[in-house]
């Protein structure tokens, strides 16, 4: 078995950032802020041009919520599956901000438009408990 580059090193630690940091759908922009690093610095990281040092990979799996032996790994990810993860997320997120400030009433009467479109879409049909809930 051939040592690994330096280069592939960064590189498998670029992918598996971005690949974490995309998991829990945090954008670059809250990560370097998390990091306490600028966006351009985590983006040559995450593309493998430029290394880290331990206590910055420390930094990292603590924000990240993981093992820091999970960013050495040579595995391969599903770009495709972590994009269309992602663009659920932003879904459900943007939903949440405009229902953020409804009140009590306003939040039962769109629960039970969404109950009612779900039905009527054969998506799911409505469950009794989910109703007697949500009003």
């Amino acid at each position: 078995m051939d040592k690994p580059s330096k280069e592939q090193i960064r590189k498998t630690i670029g992918k598996n950032i971005r690949r974490e940091r995309l998991s829990r759908n945090i954008s670059v922009d809250e990560f370097s802020d998390m990091m306490g690093l600028t966006p351009g610095f985590i983006g040559l990281i995450e593309r493998g041009q430029r290394g880290t040092t331990s206590s910055c990979m420390y930094r990292i799996s603590k924000v990240l919520c993981v093992s820091i032996d999970v960013l050495f790994e040579d595995r391969e990810c599903d770009e495709n599956e972590l994009l269309e993860f992602n663009k659920e997320n932003a879904f459900r997120e943007k939903i949440a901000s405009i229902i953020f400030d409804f009140s009590q009433e306003e939040l039962a009467y769109a629960a039970n438009m969404l109950l009612s479109l779900r039905n009527l879409r054969g998506l799911r049909a409505i469950d009794d408990e989910d109703s007697k809930n949500m009003a």
